[in-house]
């Protein structure tokens, strides 16, 4: 289901702006996604956390020549900017630059998962899912908290209609319904096109 969602345009528009609300915004929403991909390329949370660094540097100095396109997405760029990071990373270590040296450093170089090297991100859930699950936090608020049940339940903890009916004393037809609302809401403010 991932592969579905994209970046809103209004905030990369944000973004190009300069606006803090937006930067604060899309880090709450990437930092995991980057920190999950470079978790899967094997780095410790101080590396990954320094990556993550890099790659939202290389994002704001590129926003503004971003372009857009039926071939070109948000992910993809911000996955070619993470593999760049990530390659430089690597190629560091190989340098000798923070190196141990020896046997296991070697065993550890070679273990440099191919992936990184791909033109397409990794498809993982972890990173995407939690793009996903910040981004219905930052929603939730726009919601009655019945509807907002209604759809948890049903959308997330994939509970039956007939339980939630009981829960929450509502028709399955509203349940649907809060369903249909909130997955609309998630689509537009991720930009799902």
């Amino acid at each position: 289901m991932e592969s579905q969602w994209s970046t809103s345009l209004t905030l990369l528009s944000d973004l190009r702006g300069g606006g803090a609300t937006a930067w604060r915004t899309f880090l709450h929403l990437y930092t995991p996604l980057v920190a999950a991909w470079c978790r899967k390329a094997g780095l410790q949370e101080a590396d990954a956390a320094d990556i993550c660094q890099e790659v939202f540097r290389g994002v704001n100095a590129g926003i503004s020549r971003l372009q857009f396109g039926p071939d070109h997405s948000f992910r993809g760029w911000l996955w070619t900017i993470t593999r760049r990071c990530l390659a430089k990373h690597f190629e560091r270590c190989r340098n000798g630059v923070n190196a141990v040296g020896g046997t296991d450093t070697m065993v550890r170089m070679n273990a440099i998962p191919d992936w990184v090297r791909e033109e397409s991100a990794p498809e993982r859930r972890d990173g995407g899912g939690e793009v996903l699950m910040r981004a219905a936090e930052m929603i939730r608020g726009d919601f009655e908290e019945r509807t907002w049940q209604a759809f948890w339940l049903s959308t997330v903890e994939s509970l039956p209609p007939e339980e939630i009916s009981l829960r929450l004393s509502m028709t399955a037809n509203a349940i649907r319904q809060a369903r249909f609302r909130v997955v609309a809401r998630l689509r537009e403010f991720l930009g799902y096109w």
